[in-house]
């Protein structure tokens, strides 16, 4: 089968498959609870189907990039300066402690493993043995703000909880993407020139970002029209996706940085959100199918490293949280087992995953991060949000915030023998952006 017509038959699905989500859930869709499109893309795959073989797999790579590069975008949109001086005194604090000490015990853990030998040759040099371990260790402080909503939602949560985990689930997601993009920035310019210093190469990533975001600016400026915003956005991506995979850096990060700018700069931000946000469950299924279809089977004995990885990360994140709390003067620092709050990982994390499974190349070493990383995502949503939830229980804020129902108010016929009945609402009022990656509501 040709790869414009594989394209254009996955492309159709992701909007058909979407689209009926709308009409059967409504906004109960959310966007890893769509697990069941990594099995698809594994099924298509070549481990059965083989609809998408690697050849076609290597031939949609400009598309991978593309996606995880509108991703990338999304979250940047979120990152406006304005916006973000809103949240609970020490939230960023609390992120940017909890991320890194869970990182470092994460990502240590995984360099000592692969260093001493224990898992026998994965191949690759100290650099490359570092890169795998910095993805993992990054990866896993990955969390979904969209899950500790929705938690928070249904709980009827309210408190000091409530109020700064959406905001540190956010900020350490934005800490992840910062630091993976970098270390791949160093990673591929010191293997492409070694007499070139790596923070070089970090400058190359940024400034590019940058650059995009204020081109956008200066072609764009205050334009309102959803649609000219909607092709804007497209043109921004995919140039800076083209730069970023000609450049072996990640496409997640450069238009992460260019979503930053334009959300600081250009007027335009809500109404460019809103245009964006009908591509928003589209490329995330797009990205979980092409991912399913790039995973293949590890060696047994490489099992013990996404195994270790998911039990790791959870004692990691209770050690983060519990080192970061006092940082946040509002929560109690004796509220129990708070890193469970932050187990949901939300479709990001496969983003990571494959773009540097798409940057470093298929290697036994690669292979296992991919598998780590897929795994960990799919694992987490089992049991993210009733941990979630107890968390919510134990620190006293579940049902706390009364359900507010509308005052009653004799139908309205519309003069066609319709109708308009007042249903009752939550008055709670969730932070939330469109680059928010989801977890099952």
């Amino acid at each position: 089968m040709d790869t414009s017509l594989i394209l254009i038959i996955v492309l159709t699905f992701a909007f058909a498959a979407t689209r009926l989500e709308v009409m059967l859930l409504g906004d109960k869709t959310s966007l890893l609870a769509s697990l069941e499109y990594l099995l698809i893309g594994i099924l298509v795959g070549p481990l059965v189907l083989g609809v998408l073989g690697p050849e076609r797999i290597t031939s949609l790579e400009p598309l991978l990039a593309v996606v995880t590069g509108f991703v990338g975008f999304l979250v940047g949109l979120s990152l406006s300066v304005s916006e973000l001086r809103d949240r609970p005194p020490g939230t960023f604090r609390f992120a940017l402690s909890t991320g890194l000490v869970t990182s470092l015990l994460v990502g240590g853990a995984a360099f000592a493993l692969f260093a001493t030998g224990t898992l026998g040759r994965l191949g690759g040099s100290t650099e490359t043995l570092l890169m795998a371990s910095a993805t993992l260790g990054l990866g896993a402080i990955i969390t979904s703000g969209a899950a500790i909503d929705a938690a928070v939602t249904q709980s009827r949560a309210r408190g000091p909880v409530s109020d700064a985990l959406p905001h540190a689930a956010r900020m350490v997601r934005v800490v992840a993407i910062i630091g993976f993009g970098l270390a791949l920035a160093s990673y591929r310019g010191r293997a492409a020139d070694d007499s070139v210093d790596a923070l070089v190469w970090d400058g190359i990533a940024i400034f590019g970002g940058v650059l995009l975001g204020v081109i956008f600016h200066v072609f764009v400026g205050n334009e309102r029209d959803r649609g000219k915003l909607f092709v804007a956005t497209i043109g921004v991506v995919a140039l800076g996706s083209g730069i970023a995979e000609a450049l072996q850096f990640s496409p997640l990060f450069i238009n992460l940085v260019a979503g930053a700018v334009i959300a600081n700069i250009s007027k335009a931000r809500p109404d460019l959100m809103a245009a964006d946000e009908r591509l928003r469950r589209p490329v995330i299924v797009v990205l979980l199918l092409l991912a399913g279809a790039t995973w293949k089977p590890i060696a047994g004995p490489l099992w013990v490293v996404p195994i270790g990885f998911v039990v790791l990360r959870v004692v990691a994140l209770r050690i983060g949280a519990r080192a970061g709390v006092g940082l946040v003067p509002s929560i109690d620092d004796h509220t129990p087992r708070l890193g469970n709050a932050l187990l949901s990982q939300g479709a990001i994390v496969a983003a990571v995953a494959i773009n540097y499974h798409q940057v470093v190349g298929p290697s036994p070493l690669a292979d296992t991060v991919l598998t780590t990383l897929l795994l960990s995502a799919v694992v987490n949503e089992l049991w993210a949000a009733p941990a979630l939830k107890r968390v919510l229980l134990d620190a006293g804020e579940s049902g706390r915030r009364p359900i507010v129902r509308s005052p009653v108010r004799p139908a309205r016929s519309d003069g066609h023998g319709h109708h308009d009945d007042h249903g009752h609402h939550d008055d709670h009022d969730a932070p939330s952006s469109s680059a928010d990656e989801g977890a099952p509501a």
